[in-house]
């Protein structure tokens, strides 16, 4: 059986996961993204990481991957070689048939993912709304809807430094996508702002649903400014623990996810997935939102889909199914 180096790079960092024998055999990364772009000027951070890991997967496991395959950030203008979006509604197909295949210095033969946009016809400041972009959530939903069976439309909600909310088709294709910066305003609140003394590292969490429940009712009555100055509140005035007041936090944030999603009528399922504590959150605020079926994936399951569904659209164009 074929094995393939799967890459993606992000904004600090790049990784690459071997696969081979139907499963991630190998992992590694190393500190290059797109902030390296943009602060040097061209991408050999990036090129230089790729090139670093390919020995590195070579010399630790003596495997040759027949194919390097990218998705994600590597695929912009601040990554490796940039590939155009492909236009909504886009699926399996469309995005097999738009693999970019080209050789890099230093690197050798790369195949490349296309991301997809959701681009209305008219664009003006009362309707920027409408439009999006993504890049590596479609390897991601396409090896999601693979592993949890599904067929029938839903919604795929990531969370990272951007909470992306991804509607799919029942044939498996990408209709439209909405993005909020949400996970950097956690990473900036908890790491540059006053609120810092007030908090815990989220390492040290377990959520507190109860105060996470009052921070997004926070938001709601007050505005997320107010809202995320009532964790210093709680911490200094009310004496509340660090630990609670972060839970507060988490909700706060949350809640400016909940207008990503479509209404509970209107989709059939929910797909929760990526690390950290806000797909907890989300989905205590959903089913309270009265939001029947909630899927929630676990962290090792993410990064294993987003693999798996790398490989599928790269096999998918091999062999002329697109």
């Amino acid at each position: 059986m074929s094995a393939y180096a799967v890459v993606d790079s992000g904004t600090t960092t790049t990784r690459l996961r071997l696969w081979h024998d139907g499963r991630v055999s190998w992992s590694g990364s190393l500190a290059a993204g797109a902030r390296d772009t943009a602060m040097g000027g061209d991408n050999r951070a990036i090129r230089e990481a790729v090139a670093d890991l390919l020995a590195r997967v070579t010399a630790e496991t003596g495997a040759r991957p027949s194919a390097v395959i990218c998705s994600g950030m590597i695929t912009s203008n601040l990554g490796l070689y940039e590939v155009p979006h492909l236009a909504a509604p886009a699926g399996p197909d469309e995005l097999a048939a738009g693999i970019v295949h080209t050789t890099i210095d230093g690197v050798g033969d790369v195949s490349f993912i296309p991301g997809i946009k959701t681009l209305p016809a008219s664009l003006t400041l009362e309707t920027l709304a409408a439009g999006d972009v993504l890049r590596g959530e479609e390897a991601e939903v396409t090896g999601l809807r693979t592993h949890l069976g599904l067929s029938a439309p839903a919604t795929f909600l990531h969370f990272g430094s951007h909470h992306k909310a991804v509607d799919v088709d029942g044939a498996g294709r990408i209709t439209a996508s909405r993005t909020a910066v949400t996970g950097e305003l956690l990473a900036a609140a908890l790491e540059h702002t006053i609120l810092r003394s007030s908090v815990v590292p989220l390492t040290d969490l377990a959520l507190d649903l109860e105060a996470m429940h009052a921070g997004a009712r926070a938001t709601r009555a007050h505005g997320l400014g107010r809202a995320l100055f009532l964790v210093r509140v709680g911490e200094q005035i009310a004496g509340m623990e660090r630990t609670r007041m972060t839970s507060f936090l988490i909700g706060a944030l949350a809640a400016l996810d909940g207008p990503l999603l479509p209404p509970p009528s209107a989709v059939a399922t929910i797909v929760l997935y990526g690390h950290g504590a806000f797909p907890e959150a989300l989905a205590a605020l959903l089913e309270r939102d009265g939001y029947d079926h909630v899927v929630r994936v676990d962290g090792e399951t993410t990064d294993r889909a987003a693999v798996e569904g790398a490989v599928a659209l790269f096999e998918r164009a091999r062999d002329g199914r697109a």
